[in-house]
């Protein structure tokens, strides 16, 4: 009876022991995810692998506010939409907390304001921004921190920039982590099995993630370029060609949408999920087809004044051939 007992006391101080490494390290895993190392997701998955043998534990403290804005998004975005970015910390008057944008409005915008600030040579400020996206199934968010003024670019430079220096030395990313409340013991331990986790998260933003952003940033060039034609149509054609964009880039970002992380495991598919398979192109495929229209609409804005008065049989011509050849007109 006292050995069950005493086993009883020393599985209770284990399971105590366990809990109290568990908090002592919250701080850490948020600390990953708010210097983009990682997203919500990833970082969900790094911590229940951490504290796979104590899961109760770990879902409890996966529940908010205990590893504070480690939520994914409440909802999912439209597949027709672009990722969404907000301000979460500012130290910049131009970048308001809770202030929103689009994906490609916010790059562009990054760009404007560190071009501004770093020609006024003035210090640098510190932001921090989320991203929130879905991919497929999947919802999740982004978050990593900007300096507004150094010199360093658009959002997804900065982006660049901030996981190649962490790919370039993987001590980086223990570096600079507050581990003084754990025991050198509990620290190795951490480190042996947290580190080549968040390492493989990193390759995963810098390989997936970040080609993802940029294909969307791709189809805003896209579009501004076609809309650039507008003004140079006819009055009566200008709402139908306007129209015709919007929908063709609803098309494209919806594939670049439909596609799940790479690092996301298959699933069983559905009758639904083979009838999109189908449509699906890869990630290659879909940088290629926007850059392949961009490089379609720039070639037809130069040769557009040398177009003929008729327009000669052959192949059915694309919306936006249309447009330019009834412009022509």
């Amino acid at each position: 009876m006292e050995s069950n007992d005493r086993m009883s006391e020393i599985a209770r101080d284990l399971k105590k022991d366990v809990k109290e490494l568990l908090f002592e390290s919250a701080a850490i895993v948020t600390g990953f995810f708010k210097r983009g190392l990682c997203t919500v997701r990833a970082a969900a998955d790094k911590w229940k692998t951490f504290a796979r043998n104590v899961s109760t534990a770990a879902d409890e403290l996966m529940k908010p506010p205990l590893i504070q804005e480690m939520e994914v998004p409440a909802t999912d975005l439209p597949p027709t939409d672009e990722p969404v970015v907000t301000v979460v910390e500012s130290g910049d008057l131009n970048f308001p907390v809770g202030m929103k944008l689009s994906l490609s409005a916010a790059n562009e915008y990054v760009r404007q304001m560190d071009a501004l600030s770093y020609d006024a040579k003035s210090a640098p400020h510190k932001v921090r921004i989320k991203i929130d996206y879905t991919r497929g199934e999947t919802r999740d968010r982004y978050t990593f921190p900007l300096q507004i003024g150094s010199g360093r670019g658009g959002l997804l430079e900065q982006m660049e920039r901030n996981l190649a220096y962490y790919r370039a030395d993987p001590e980086r990313i223990m570096g600079g982590l507050d581990v003084s409340t754990i025991d050198k013991r509990s620290e190795a331990f951490f480190r042996s099995s947290i580190l080549p986790l968040v390492q493989k998260s990193v390759e995963d933003l810098y390989n997936d993630l970040l080609p993802y952003f940029r294909r969307h940033c791709s189809i805003a060039e896209l579009k501004k370029s076609a809309e650039a034609l507008i003004p140079s149509m006819g009055e009566s054609q200008q709402e139908r060609f306007r129209k015709t964009i919007e929908e063709q880039i609803a098309v494209l970002r919806q594939k670049v949408n439909s596609l799940e992380p790479r690092s996301t495991p298959r699933q069983v598919h559905t009758r639904q999920d083979t009838s999109q398979q189908a449509t699906q192109a890869t990630p290659a495929q879909s940088r290629r087809s926007v850059r392949g229209q961009l490089k379609q609409i720039r070639a037809t804005q130069s040769e557009q004044s040398g177009r003929a008065q008729s327009a000669p049989s052959g192949p059915k011509l694309t919306p936006v051939e249309k447009g330019h050849r009834e412009n022509a007109r």
